[in-house]
């Protein structure tokens, strides 16, 4: 399995966080790499949704668990899955954001490549969009 992280802090509460990035159907407002995120019915343990990557085929995804603070999601990949954890953790007036994602099976080292190891390295520009949005 690979893992890779990056961490950033804002000042937007926790709770903000979590609910911009609860309403999945909007991701792509944000998310500039994104066509559209669908979610048909409430967001939820086990719900599952479609991603649909700009240049990219469709992706079905599932949220592993959704709890205050805390999001995480799986895309079902070719050969593989890819894992997805957003953490917002309050500290005071300040909220430090966590992004991990891991990546494993048969074909991991491909997905890696072509998508994970982008992610993590974008993550900064990505997670400011989500700030801005969150913010607003």
């Amino acid at each position: 399995m690979w893992k890779g992280e990056y961490r950033t802090v804002t000042d937007v509460p926790a709770q903000k966080l979590c609910d911009a990035i609860a309403d999945v159907n909007n991701w792509n407002k944000w998310d500039e790499a994104l066509e559209f995120a669908r979610l048909d019915g409430p967001a939820g343990a086990g719900a599952k949704f479609l991603l649909k990557p700009k240049g990219g085929p469709n992706v079905t995804m599932t949220i592993d668990e959704m709890r205050p603070f805390r999001f995480v999601d799986t895309a079902h990949l070719l050969g593989a899955r890819m894992r997805t954890t957003h953490e917002y953790v309050q500290r005071g007036s300040d909220t430090e954001i966590r992004f991990v994602v891991e990546v494993w099976g048969v074909l991991g080292f491909v997905w890696r490549r072509v998508v994970a190891e982008n992610q993590v390295k974008e993550a900064p520009v990505q997670i400011a969009a989500f700030i801005r949005y969150a913010r607003a």
